[in-house]
C-alpha cells in the first residue's frame, strides 16, 4: 500500500515537472518567435468603359479590357509594389509579366489583344483564357498571384466576392 502512494507520488510530481518546464513565456496562440507580417488584401475588378469581359475572336482589335488593382480596404498599408501578371488558360507554369512595379494604388489598366499576343508570342485561340492579377511585395518577401505549387496571394478569400472583392481578372476568347 504504502509502495503504490510512492509510485503515485512520484508520477504526479514528474507529470508536473513536464507541465511546468515544457510552458515558456513564449506560448500562445501566436508565440512570439514567429513573425506575422500584414499582407495588404489587393481586389481587382473590371472597370467601366471597357469591352466586356469576352474577347471577340472575329473583331480582336476593337477589345479593350479596363481593370482596376487597389486596396480592398481604404486607408490600409499599402505594399512596396505590384507587378501585374498575366496567367493563360490557368496554367501557372504560364504566366507573363504584364507591368512592372506599380507602386501607386488604385490603379487602372487598358489591356488590348494585341499586347496579349506580344505577351505570350501566339495568336489568341477561341476558349483561350486570360486572368490578370498583382504579385505583392511587402518588405522582402514576394506573394504571386498564380504561383507554380499552392494557392496564390488572393486565393482562398471567402465571403469578400459578395462585397466586391476580385481575385483576378479574366478575359476569355469568344465568338
Amino acid at each position: 500500500m504504502k509502495r503504490r502512494k510512492i509510485n503515485l507520488f512520484t508520477a504526479i510530481a514528474f507529470g508536473a515537472i513536464i507541465i511546468f518546464t515544457g510552458c515558456s513565456k513564449d506560448d500562445g496562440a501566436i508565440p512570439e518567435r514567429i513573425t506575422i507580417e500584414d499582407v495588404p488584401v489587393i481586389s481587382t475588378n473590371l472597370e467601366a468603359g471597357g469591352t466586356a469581359a469576352n474577347i471577340t475572336f472575329g473583331n480582336q482589335a476593337a477589345f479593350q479590357g479596363k481593370f482596376k488593382v487597389g486596396l480592398f480596404f481604404p486607408g490600409a498599408a499599402a505594399p512596396a509594389k505590384v507587378d501585374i501578371v498575366v496567367r493563360k488558360n490557368g496554367s501557372a507554369g504560364n504566366v507573363k509579366l504584364y507591368k512592372s512595379d506599380v507602386t501607386a494604388l488604385p490603379a487602372n489598366f487598358t489591356v488590348t489583344a494585341a499586347e496579349i499576343v506580344t505577351l505570350f508570342g501566339a495568336p489568341l485561340a477561341l476558349n483561350d483564357t486570360y486572368d490578370f492579377a498583382p504579385d505583392i511585395y511587402v518588405g522582402a518577401k514576394k506573394y504571386e498571384a498564380f504561383p507554380a505549387v499552392g494557392l496564390g496571394s488572393g486565393a482562398g478569400v471567402s465571403g469578400m466576392s459578395s462585397v466586391g472583392f476580385g481575385e483576378f481578372v479574366r478575359f476569355t476568347v469568344r465568338n
